[in-house]
């Protein structure tokens, strides 16, 4: 058994709690060293890794009418062997075993790492614990993917034959913005500035967040047809009119009801779009600085990173040229 002392009597006596119980005096020590060097309130000791997951989707998710999106699920059924555990006693060995013992690959790791990152620092904020030991779980190098597909100029050719259809418009606007599919579904109308024929948005990384995004002729009347000024975000689902916002609500709400989209010779996803313009940008002769920055790709030469500068109008010049 090993205890700490946690305050006094008035008498001058010690009060003790206990940390937990160890199958070996080097294993108490280790708890015992872990525990003084990172102090962590032991009334609240009890919380456990489903505990916080409950209190993270009621958080994030349930109380705003969301439903918790299918990732995070498959990832938190990927975690079971650490659901009972308490979270003052999870260290990142044990996340580490979890991913480890995944036999599927590098994104379902990826995001089983997210998750726990997300639940410690929930874990944090509550004080349950004082260390986030995810953010040292490791994973496998990238897989290179090979299940996104550019649009064919002849599948694009289909697709502005069929202006109108929802999910034609998506697939246009993602091929001709390069947005992942939820920087689109999460840009608010305050920040589409159609006038001036740009908007503001995307997210993941550094270079990606609050960029630039230039709107090309070609798709402006179907951003134009979107835009409602009396709606906080630009994409509202014909399904029920609220925002879609999730991947999920994407592909249910209107990627999988496109007939037109059907008729493809090949079965794309949302994320194809994105691939699609990098393709076209590449085959216009658009400089690589120009498209890293309206794909939110960040540079590796800090030459280009730091002192080249583009205007909005170099990028609209640009991406009016696919």
């Amino acid at each position: 058994m090993v205890r700490v002392t946690s305050g006094w009597t008035d008498d001058g006596s010690p009060v003790r709690k206990v940390i937990g119980y160890y199958e070996s005096r080097a294993k108490a020590i280790s708890a015992l060293s872990e525990y003084n060097e990172h102090p962590y309130d032991l009334a609240q000791d009890k919380t456990t890794f489903t505990d916080l997951w409950d209190k993270w989707c009621k958080i994030t998710y349930t109380d705003k009418g969301l439903k918790v999106p299918n990732p995070y699920n498959a990832a938190w059924k990927r975690l079971d062997g650490i659901h009972s555990m308490q979270m003052c006693d999870i260290r990142r060995r044990h996340m580490q075993g979890e991913v480890d013992r995944c036999p599927l690959g590098y994104s379902t790791k990826k995001m089983m790492k997210t998750l726990c990152n997300k639940l410690f620092k929930l874990g944090i904020d509550c004080e349950i614990v004082t260390v986030n030991y995810a953010k040292d779980i490791n994973l496998p190098h990238a897989e290179v993917s090979d299940k996104h597909h550019p649009f064919e100029p002849e599948e694009l050719d289909l697709l502005w034959k069929h202006v109108g259809d929802p999910g034609t418009d998506i697939a246009l606007v993602l091929s001709y913005t390069g947005m992942r599919p939820t920087e689109l579904l999460k840009v608010r109308t305050e920040n589409v500035h159609l006038d001036d024929h740009y908007l503001t948005g995307g997210m993941k990384t550094a270079a990606g967040r609050n960029r630039v995004i230039p709107i090309a002729d070609k798709i402006e009347p179907i951003i134009r047809r979107w835009y409602n000024p009396d709606s906080e975000y630009l994409v509202i689902s014909p399904k029920d009119g609220r925002p879609i916002l999730t991947y999920d609500r994407l592909r249910s709400h209107i990627w999988e009801r496109s007939r037109v989209l059907d008729q493809l010779p090949t079965a794309h996803l949302p994320h194809d779009g994105r691939h699609t313009c990098a393709t076209m940008l590449d085959n216009a002769g658009v400089n690589l600085k120009t498209a890293q920055l309206i794909l939110g790709h960040s540079s590796r030469d800090i030459t280009r990173r730091v002192y080249t500068h583009k205007t909005i109008n170099q990028l609209i010049e640009a991406i009016n040229q696919i």
